[in-house]
């Protein structure tokens, strides 16, 4: 299936460049500042002089858990699979599993929440 082109729209010029000195405290300011927002220094000081709200972005982690949890349950359920395993410590083995399963219950508890 084939998705339908959107047309671009007009390039921006970007000709003009800005060169800004500062101390190292407003750079050290500004570092904290991209760092929250994780925008890039162009698109920050774009939004600074358009005068829009700039909004902190949170990670992607906060956003949707489900993935990581899923990596974590995945390889916790193929290390208990091993036989070498189970055979070498059974007890710890049943133990990863229950903690396995009690994380992805607050997972979804968590992600039910709001």
């Amino acid at each position: 299936m084939r998705y339908k082109r959107r047309p671009r729209p007009p390039m921006r010029d970007n000709s003009c460049s800005l060169s800004v000195r500062m101390t190292e405290e407003q750079y050290q300011r500004l570092c904290r500042y991209l760092a929250i927002t994780r925008l890039p220094v162009t698109t920050y000081f774009r939004k600074l002089i358009k005068e829009t709200t700039i909004h902190a972005r949170m990670p992607r982690q906060k956003i949707d858990p489900h993935p990581a949890v899923n990596h974590i349950y995945s390889n916790i359920r193929q290390n208990a699979r091993c036989p070498r395993a189970r055979e070498l410590a059974p007890e710890q083995i049943s133990q990863l599993e229950f903690l396995a399963d009690k994380l992805c219950e607050e997972c979804f508890l968590l992600s039910t929440q709001q």
